[in-house]
């Protein structure tokens, strides 16, 4: 089912998808009803990224799970308020239907200034994908000294908060 098809109290913590204008009818509903739920059960502000590509790309990879050809989008892109980023991404690999989370700290906010982002997706694995991002992306296991400076980078943004 698409996003475009829900009842926008669904997803009633996030007045951003009409205020940017995302491609709603590009985004699984699945996606939007998993961000309201982690938001309702943690309570952490969570902005949208505002742009349309952190929800659904009709271009570049087809492996993405932002790719939106053929079938939707299951990937957001998120800015968790400044200072609970952390807190955000151990909750999301809590939750069960999310296959993958990354943690950006190469990120810019949407006021423009430094602001780490998590994409997290809902693809089907036995085990979490987990990656850090400062330029280059780091996965874990296996580059997991490097994956442990960019959560350690992002630990130091947080403190300066």
């Amino acid at each position: 089912m698409k996003a475009s098809e829900l009842d926008p109290q669904a997803y009633h913590s996030f007045p951003e998808f009409a205020d940017y204008g995302l491609p709603l009818e590009l985004i699984s509903a699945s996606l939007l009803v998993t961000l309201q739920t982690v938001r309702t059960r943690t309570g952490i502000p969570i902005i949208p990224s505002p742009l349309p590509a952190g929800w659904a790309r009709t271009s570049g990879s087809v492996t993405s799970r932002h790719y939106a050809v053929g079938r939707l989008s299951d990937a957001a892109d998120v800015f968790p308020v400044k200072g609970r980023c952390l807190e955000l991404w151990l909750r999301l690999l809590e939750t069960s239907n999310i296959g993958a989370v990354g943690i950006y700290a190469d990120t810019s906010g949407p006021d423009g200034t430094p602001w780490p982002l998590i994409h997290f997706d809902l693809r089907e694995t036995r085990q979490k994908v987990l990656w850090a991002r400062d330029g280059d992306y780091f996965y874990f296991p296996q580059a997991r000294i490097d994956f442990w400076r960019v959560i350690d980078e992002i630990i130091k943004f947080e403190e300066g908060v």
